[in-house]
């Protein structure tokens, strides 16, 4: 059998590369890192794409004995990653790229890719795991529950699953760090890439302000009343206390974004929770949709915990639409953010968050 493994030359893919040849075997292993967008001197040295990570990714290669190649999917990336980051954040949202990149790059672009080179799965680092069961495919939670990278890859169907493997699902970091030391791998002490990869030069914001026309506005609360003035609402997200001004009786906070009234608009911690949100573009796992209501737990960021929730499908013309109710009030609910839903371990599907309700 012929295994690619996706290699970002981070430590965890650089593992991820050993396991593989120490369970295949060299001649049956090879390494492939995607080129993802155009490179330019701004690129920060330790970017998960940048081009020391490329050469990282190719020393271990060397090092393990195995092929590398590099695939380029920076046409790709342009249209289904950041062509859709900006036009989220033009429409007030708050979007996590990395869904979108492994779901339609990593493990759909990429995936084809290797298929051609004559792969036939194509491995990981990411801390997950997936279980097969007559022909049947779970996504389950890696065993390092604060790496655990599920929420990242709700979006994936059950024929990418049937190709996909994930050796580092079972491990703790600190067991993956060792095992590098153990191979001797250069990378075993590299710190992980943070941020997003593609924004190579200053803040989210400033790469935003580059792409579409920024317009200042007003700071509204929640009455409607004006307390303020802003530069522009890509400059916010949900739950920022940052560039509202001052002068209030009592913490506020940014609760909701108009872009079409291009108005930012404060209310106090109370206003900031809210039990109930609309998603859209729902995925489920499984394949087919779940009995309504489903009752699961869910997730609204990757960092939050588990809270329980019921989940209905809305009737839209607009496609599909969907209703999440919890048992506590969560935090910042935030457009363009993503809700998990899980039961236990096993993750169910996800979508993207659309509103408050």
């Amino acid at each position: 059998m012929k295994i690619a493994v996706a290699m970002s030359g981070g430590v965890d893919s650089s593992v991820a590369a050993a396991l593989m040849v120490e369970k295949y075997g060299q001649d049956d292993v090879f390494g492939v890192t995607a080129k993802l967008f155009c490179y330019s001197k701004g690129v920060k040295e330790k970017a998960c794409c940048s081009l020391e990570a490329i050469d990282d990714a190719r020393a271990v290669c060397n090092k393990l004995g195995i092929p590398h190649y590099v695939i380029n999917a920076e046409k790709e990336f342009r249209l289904s990653v950041i062509n859709s980051f900006i036009s989220a954040y033009q429409h007030g949202q708050t979007p996590i790229p990395c869904i979108a990149c492994n779901t339609l790059i990593k493990f759909g672009s990429m995936l084809d890719k290797v298929k051609e080179l004559g792969a036939e799965k194509l491995v990981t680092g990411h801390y997950a795991r997936i279980k097969e069961t007559n022909g049947k495919f779970q996504l389950l939670r890696g065993i390092d529950t604060v790496k655990d990278q599920t929420y990242f890859l709700y979006g994936l169907s059950q024929k990418q699953l049937s190709y996909i493997e994930f050796p580092l699902g079972g491990l703790e970091k600190s067991e993956v760090r060792k095992i590098a030391k153990q191979y001797g791998l250069r990378v075993a002490e590299k710190k992980e890439s943070q941020g997003v990869c593609f924004v190579t030069e200053g803040t989210v914001a400033d790469f935003i302000k580059k792409e579409i026309t920024v317009s200042p506005g007003n700071i509204v609360n929640t009455k409607g009343e004006i307390v303020g003035h802003h530069e522009g609402y890509i400059f916010y997200t949900i739950g920022q206390r940052k560039r509202i001004g001052g002068g209030y009786r009592e913490p506020m906070f940014v609760v909701a974004i108009d872009p079409l009234k291009n108005e930012i608009v404060i209310g106090n911690k109370d206003e900031l929770y809210g039990k109930k949100l609309k998603y859209i573009a729902g995925h489920f796992i499984p394949g087919k949709e779940p009995r309504w209501p489903l009752k699961c737990t869910a997730k609204i960021r990757y960092n939050s915990d588990d809270v329980d929730c019921e989940v209905t499908k809305i009737k839209s013309e607009y496609g599909k639409h969907y209703s999440a109710s919890f048992n506590k009030p969560q935090r910042a609910i935030t457009p363009g953010q993503s809700i998990v839903l899980y039961q236990e371990d096993i993750v169910l599907g996800g979508g993207i968050i659309e509103k408050a309700d």
